[in-house]
């Protein structure tokens, strides 16, 4: 796909670790390869779900991973390369600034981690945006931000990391901006400790990822110590 020099409406932004390198919170369940394809068919879920939105202008993932940046390019996505390779933070920005090079209107941030999302969910995302406004979804559970949206590309700083949903909130306030907020039960889920491979996302929805947690025999989940760690880590 050749990329536009002028962009219209509001796009989406992918930030994608390098496969081989994602989830690695999950070394006390999973392998190295079994994060990595997990990673695979988190991502490919999440594509499929904001190629089926209406209202958006097009996707632009950002990322170093070979198969990811070829997989997106196919689906007739936009990719950028992440220079630095410094974080979500850094992936986001660049993403932003390439949006708003190019005009574009509006943009929302949709992690590759979050497949259970619904194009419903995405829709009304963007139902909320309007001109000088900033909508947050924020995680269930741990007080990150699993979708950012702004009306004008970059109109708030990035503040992903630990608390990033309420860091979010006070940037939309020291610029002005009361920022919506929605709570949803597919967006709200990541998938980043043990204890979340066993969320039941239901029929219908991230139909890889779910196929990817079955195929793994896990009768149970990690011991109660094991999760706790996992969660109090940053």
């Amino acid at each position: 796909m050749i990329e536009p020099a002028h962009l219209s409406g509001i796009w989406a932004v992918v930030p994608v670790k390098r496969l081989d390198r994602a989830k690695s919170r999950l070394a006390s369940m999973l392998d190295p390869s079994e994060r990595e394809e997990l990673a695979w068919a988190m991502f490919r879920d999440v594509l499929d779900t904001l190629g089926s939105v209406r209202g958006l202008g097009g996707i632009l993932v950002v990322t170093n991973d070979i198969r990811a940046s070829g997989y997106a390019r196919a689906f007739g996505a936009v990719t950028l390369p992440d220079p630095r390779e410094a974080g979500t933070n850094q992936a986001v920005q660049c993403g932003l600034a390439w949006l708003s090079e190019r005009g574009a209107a509006g943009a929302i941030v949709v992690p590759g981690d979050i497949p259970f999302t619904t194009p419903v969910e995405i829709a009304a995302v963007l139902e909320k945006l309007r001109p000088r406004s900033v909508v947050l979804a924020p995680a269930a559970r741990d007080g990150g931000t699993n979708i950012l949206a702004m009306a004008s590309p970059g109109i708030i700083p990035v503040a992903y990391g630990e608390n990033s949903f309420a860091r979010h909130l006070a940037a939309a306030r020291e610029t002005g901006i009361d920022a919506q907020v929605l709570h949803l039960d597919g967006a709200g889920h990541d998938i980043d400790v043990s204890s979340d491979l066993f969320f039941d996302a239901g029929e219908g929805q991230a139909t890889r990822t779910r196929a990817h947690l079955k195929r793994m025999t896990r009768p149970n989940p990690a011991p109660a110590t094991v999760l706790c760690k996992e969660i109090l880590q940053p």
